[in-house]
């Protein structure tokens, strides 16, 4: 007697702070197929370009010298941070009605640790690798070769692969 396999669905997300391809991927018939891409158009902007407002002010106290605070958090950073919100809703939509059952997260270094901080626990649990690698740029049929095979085959525990 077999036992019949319930078909595991991959999604992929390929990113960076600047764009996201979203890939999906049955382990039943192996279909490789990009199913959203999402653009953060502040992503590829410079970081004086994304703020018009003028930095606070401080003065000295013994001079009359005038110095500009730095932001806590630089506005490319915030940028970033509000892309990775975008990306975790997706995300938790699909998790929600069952899409998917493994989620790989393949992005730069920076962005990976973003990603990794912002998803939240519940898709956290989902998380099956993370690839730190840039790949956006890269057409499908690229992408899916510069991944592991294994990522499809069978199933893994939060492993990091580089």
């Amino acid at each position: 007697m077999f036992e019949e396999c319930a078909v595991t669905t991959t999604w992929v997300l390929v990113a960076d702070g600047a764009k996201a391809r979203l890939f999906e991927m049955a382990a039943r018939d192996g279909q490789w197929v990009e199913i959203d891409c999402l653009v953060n158009p502040e992503g590829r902007t410079r970081g004086r370009d994304l703020t018009t407002e003028r930095r606070p002010m401080v003065d000295e106290s013994r001079t009359p010298l005038r110095h500009a605070l730095e932001p806590h958090t630089p506005p490319r950073e915030k940028s970033a941070e509000r892309f990775v919100r975008a990306l975790r809703e997706v995300l938790e939509q699909g998790r929600a009605h069952g899409r998917y059952e493994r989620l790989v997260l393949v992005a730069p270094s920076h962005f990976l640790g973003l990603l990794r901080s912002g998803l939240g626990d519940p898709l956290c649990e989902y998380v099956t690798a993370e690839i730190r690698r840039d790949l956006t740029a890269l057409p499908a049929v690229e992408v899916r070769a510069r991944l592991p095979g294994r990522l499809f085959r069978e199933p893994h525990a939060g492993h990091e692969i580089q």
